[in-house]
């Protein structure tokens, strides 16, 4: 239970068993390959009071700190390029040949929405975050899932006409932690014999605060704790046959999360983290007959007749029995 007493929370670089492991990997910096280079986009600034919308054709909007953007791991056969379209002006970010680290874009005016987009160099094709409208073939190519702690997660799908809708062409993180963090190290410093060896920092920061580690040096490697944020959740995914099947784990935050939805006949299978024996499922704002799967009563909630009234773009949230909320889910089926 967290009190509004500051405390401290201390990251460990060393990969542990059992409690929210951080995920291991390498940096290593690369120069971004251009082409030809995407139209610009005149977009206005949209503001609303919603930070995060999860889901097929959702949507994200600054809360007036700095915004990070870290590309993960992508399955794409085409050369994707990632910008920021608005605020303006218009940046490129990464690419998926050459994703590089975390980019920091500055900060914007809470409640200015926050447009993403991918040019894919192969077929001279621009497509944006948000609803189908915005796109040339009038579909939506970004599913968005908003995680605690700031962070959201955002997946392209990269083909004219919605292609295999996996929304996995292109993933990346996106953070706002924050004002007013502070960091420290422990130790310091420390020394090596000829042979080299493994050594562990622990990273010191207050409670809602992301982080990122890098090594400017081709003889010094990190091998695990490369980023993270307290209280978040992170995702990954595991190929089965060429097919992506995402996984998610969840940090010490304790809400609801609402992940996917999926119909079957009057019933509506709502998956998910953090559900307790008494949360119920949310459609459009109105409380529907909920059941807990006997199996999995913490991840998969059954929505009896909201099967029969989901429509594509309803909203779904996940309303706890202390009255904690999710954050809002546009169902896609």
């Amino acid at each position: 239970m967290r009190s509004s007493t500051m405390h401290m929370n201390t990251f460990n670089r060393t990969l542990s068993i059992g409690r929210f492991p951080l995920l291991a990997m390498v940096l290593t910096l690369l120069s971004l390959a251009m082409s030809t280079a995407p139209p610009t986009r005149a977009l206005p600034v949209a503001l609303q009071s919603s930070g995060c919308q999860s889901g097929i054709g959702g949507r994200l909007f600054s809360n007036g700190n700095e915004v990070e953007v870290e590309p993960l791991p992508s399955d794409a056969n085409y050369t994707i390029e990632l910008y920021l379209f608005s605020p303006g002006p218009q940046r490129l970010i990464a690419t998926n040949r050459s994703p590089g680290p975390v980019v920091k874009l500055g900060t914007f005016p809470a409640g200015a929405e926050l447009i993403f987009g991918v040019f894919v160099r192969d077929i001279q094709r621009t497509f944006l975050i948000g609803a189908g409208s915005v796109n040339p073939d009038g579909l939506p190519h970004a599913e968005v899932s908003c995680f605690g702690g700031n962070t959201a997660n955002i997946g392209f799908e990269d083909q004219f006409g919605g292609g295999d809708k996996d929304y996995n062409d292109f993933v990346f993180s996106v953070r706002q932690p924050q004002a007013g963090c502070n960091f420290s190290l422990s130790p310091p410093s420390q020394s090596f014999d000829f042979g080299g060896g493994r050594g562990t920092i622990s990273l010191n920061t207050s409670s809602g605060c992301s982080w990122t580690a890098s090594s400017q040096l081709n003889w010094v490697s990190i091998t695990s704790g490369t980023g993270g944020s307290d209280g978040g959740t992170r995702t990954g995914t595991i190929s089965l046959q060429g097919k992506p099947f995402t996984v998610y784990q969840d940090g010490d935050t304790g809400n609801p999360l609402i992940t996917s939805a999926v119909r079957n006949g009057k019933k509506l299978l709502v998956y998910g983290l953090n559900f307790d024996s008494g949360t119920t499922i949310l459609l459009n704002g109105e409380q529907q007959k909920t059941l807990h799967d006997a199996d999995n009563p913490r991840t998969i909630l059954i929505g009896k007749k909201a099967g029969k009234w989901a429509q594509p773009g309803d909203r779904l949230r996940a309303r706890s029995s202390s009255g904690a909320l999710s954050p809002e889910y546009t169902y896609t089926p």
